[in-house]
């Protein structure tokens, strides 16, 4: 009878072992948590992506740098790769209000694909071009809220690998600090991403509506995690547009006083961190907290993939007590540590890389 009861407590025991190691997993399309290493080189950025065109420059707003690209999958039909014509002179006489409607390439005539277009699609993949809406990604670059470029070769190769994988890929630029603090690069990718949502915007480049997710790395996963738990205030959402998945490498999520802590950011990023926000003193600057996705979290936030490394500059405390405020909130969070010193976009090794896809596949669904 003990030995039996034993047995029993043996098999529950072992279940329970189970469920726990399944709970710790990377399940891309759930909540768990996965410490992995990464390769030297990014994996995007090894890569020719031959049928993948760009369409450079499109505007969504009035400042030169409201611009996007655009890179379509290899099966986009051929007239999406057309700059919408007549969208800068329409941006620029709406843009007090809001940001233009692009126009469809068949109203104009455009058919043209843009000058810094690679090659164009085989006649196998034109073959079997969208047959419908498709999902879609808008990424937005790093570079500590005051530099950076989405055209940048590792940001145009990352655009263009996601299209590879199927994604229509709006790569965005943003007006940066010191010029331009605090709310300024937040208030552009929302611009942007109501962009994407505009109606005609959606029909050019074959978007599916309700399979939009947003991604970024270092400053750009901040904008983009805020994007998301601010995505309840927005005109999009409230007409039933939302972003539904977020790939956050890197971000600063906790841009307050903590973040000069002794286990904080370097006093150089603090210095940046300042700039951005506009203020001189983190004891008097109530941008931070505002600033600081930490501190915004709302069950209306959708699920997260969060790649963060064990040993770089933006502390991974930073992301853990953003991925833990998730959580509370019943948030799916899918969190990986990358051992090592690699930050934002130089996480994306072959297998983290896949991982990304495999997330935004799922969720995106």
């Amino acid at each position: 009878m003990r030995s039996g009861r034993r047995t029993l407590l043996a098999l529950v025991a072992a279940i329970v072992a189970l469920g726990a190691v399944a709970s710790c997993s990377a399940d891309p399309a759930g909540d768990g948590n996965e410490t992995v290493t990464a390769g030297a080189v990014i994996y995007p950025l090894s890569l020719r992506y031959h049928g993948i065109d760009v369409v450079s420059d499109v505007p969504y707003g009035a400042d030169r740098l409201q611009r996007l690209d655009v890179c379509l999958p290899a099966d986009s039909a051929p007239g999406t790769t057309a700059t919408p014509e007549g969208a800068a002179s329409a941006t620029a006489a709406a843009d007090a209000a809001t940001a233009p409607e692009p126009v469809a390439p068949e109203a104009t005539g455009g058919t043209s694909p843009s000058p810094t277009a690679p090659a164009t699609a085989d006649p196998s993949a034109l073959e079997k071009a969208a047959t419908g809406p498709r999902p879609a990604v808008m990424m937005v670059h790093g570079g500590s809220w005051s530099h950076g470029d989405k055209a940048t070769a590792a940001y145009r190769s990352v655009c263009q690998y996601l299209a590879s994988a199927g994604f229509v890929t709006f790569n965005v630029d943003y007006r940066l600090a010191p010029t331009d603090p605090f709310p300024a690069g937040l208030d552009d990718v929302r611009r942007a991403l109501d962009w994407v949502f505009r109606p005609s915007t959606l029909e050019t480049y074959d978007v599916d509506a309700d399979r939009v997710g947003v991604f970024g790395g270092s400053a750009g996963g901040n904008l983009v995690s805020m994007l998301a738990v601010e995505d309840h205030r927005s005109t999009a959402y409230a007409d039933g547009d939302r972003i539904r998945a977020v790939v956050d490498l890197s971000g600063p999520s906790d841009l307050t006083s903590r973040s000069t802590a002794s286990d904080g950011v370097a006093a150089a990023f603090q210095r940046k961190q300042l700039l951005y926000l506009g203020c001189t003193r983190y004891d008097a600057c109530p941008a931070a907290e505002r600033a600081s996705p930490r501190y915004n979290v709302t069950a209306d936030t959708a699920p997260f993939f969060i790649g963060h490394s064990t040993h770089e500059f933006i502390p991974m405390w930073e992301s853990q007590d953003f991925a833990s405020a998730l959580r509370d909130e019943g948030v799916p969070v899918t969190f990986v540590a990358v051992e090592g010193t690699a930050h934002s976009i130089a996480q994306l090794d072959q297998a983290m890389s896949e991982r990304v896809v495999r997330f935004l596949r799922r969720t995106l669904r």
